[in-house]
C-alpha cells in the first residue's frame, strides 16, 4: 500500500475523513464508516432552484451538508479485482449524465448514475496488476482529495473479502461467522473500533464490545438501558464486507 492512500474499502485516512463529515452533519457517533445511517444522509434536494421548472431534472443530486459543487469519493467496492470486473463507487456529487472516472489520474472509464451516490464502474482490461488510486470527475469538478484516498487492487487471483454470515453476543462476547477472515482483521462498528487486529481461524472471530473505542463513552449515556442497532464491519487485507452486519443489542 503506497503511503497515505488509504484500502479501497476503509482505511484511516478514509475514516477520519468521513467522521469528519459524520460529525459536521449530526450523525453519531461518528465513528467513519460509511453506512445506513451516513447513507440515508446522502440524500437528493428538495428545493428546486427558481429558475428551473418544477419538472426540471437536476443533473447531480446534492448531498445534505456538502456543498452542492462537490463531487466526493468513499469507497471501493471490492478491494481486490481482475481487469475487466465491475466495482462500485459510492460518494456524492456523481452525475446522471457522464462522470469520468481516473485509475491513477489515467486510463478513464465512463460512467453514469442513477442515483447521485454509488457508480458501477468497469476495471478496464489494460491495466497490469497493481494498486491503483480512484478518483472521479464530471462538471462539478473532482473528487482529489489529500484527506480521502481510495484504492482497488488488480490481482490475477482475487481473493474475496470479509462476509458477514452470522452474528451472537452473550455477554459482552460478540461471535461472527461468515467467510474471508484472516489472522488480522479490523473491526469498525456503530461503538466504535478494535484498538489493534483480531485473529481468526478464517470463518470464526470473536470481540469484546467492551473493548471498542467508544464503548465506554457511549455507555455513559445509555447505562445499559437501551436496545440499538450494532452495525459491524470487518476490513482486512482483502477488503471489507460490503454492508454492515445489524446486531441487535443492550447497551
Amino acid at each position: 500500500m503506497p503511503p497515505n492512500v488509504a484500502y479501497g474499502y476503509f482505511g484511516p485516512l478514509t475514516r477520519v475523513a468521513v467522521a469528519r463529515w459524520q460529525t459536521a452533519n449530526g450523525i453519531t457517533p461518528a465513528v467513519g464508516y460509511f453506512g445506513p445511517i451516513s447513507r440515508a444522509a446522502i440524500v437528493t434536494e428538495t428545493n428546486t432552484p427558481s429558475n428551473l421548472s418544477p419538472s426540471t431534472e437536476i443533473d447531480t443530486p446534492a448531498a445534505l451538508g456538502m456543498r452542492a459543487n462537490q463531487v466526493m469519493l468513499f469507497r471501493a467496492f471490492p478491494f481486490e479485482v481482475r481487469s475487466g470486473d465491475v466495482i462500485t463507487l459510492d460518494g456524492s456529487g456523481f452525475s446522471k449524465t457522464i462522470n469520468k472516472i481516473y485509475f491513477n489520474d489515467s486510463n478513464p472509464v465512463d460512467a453514469t448514475s442513477t442515483d447521485g451516490i454509488t457508480l458501477d464502474v468497469r476495471v478496464p482490461l489494460i491495466l497490469s496488476e497493481g494498486e491503483y488510486s480512484l478518483s472521479v470527475s464530471n462538471t462539478l469538478g473532482s473528487s482529489n482529495n489529500p484527506d480521502i484516498a481510495i484504492a482497488i487492487k488488480v490481482m490475477n487471483n482475487p481473493r474475496s473479502g470479509p462476509i458477514i454470515e452470522n452474528a451472537s453476543i452473550v455477554g459482552d462476547t460478540v461471535t461472527l461467522t461468515g467467510s474471508g477472515f484472516t489472522s488480522a482483521n479490523n473491526i469498525i462498528t456503530t461503538l466504535g473500533n478494535s484498538s489493534g487486529p483480531i485473529s481468526s481461524d478464517g470463518v470464526t472471530l470473536t470481540f469484546r464490545i467492551t473493548e471498542l473505542s467508544m464503548y465506554n463513552e457511549i455507555r455513559r449515556f445509555t447505562l445499559g438501558n437501551y436496545k440499538v442497532a450494532f452495525w459491524i464491519y470487518v476490513e482486512n487485507e482483502h477488503g471489507a464486507n460490503k454492508e454492515p452486519y445489524k446486531l441487535e443489542i443492550m447497551i
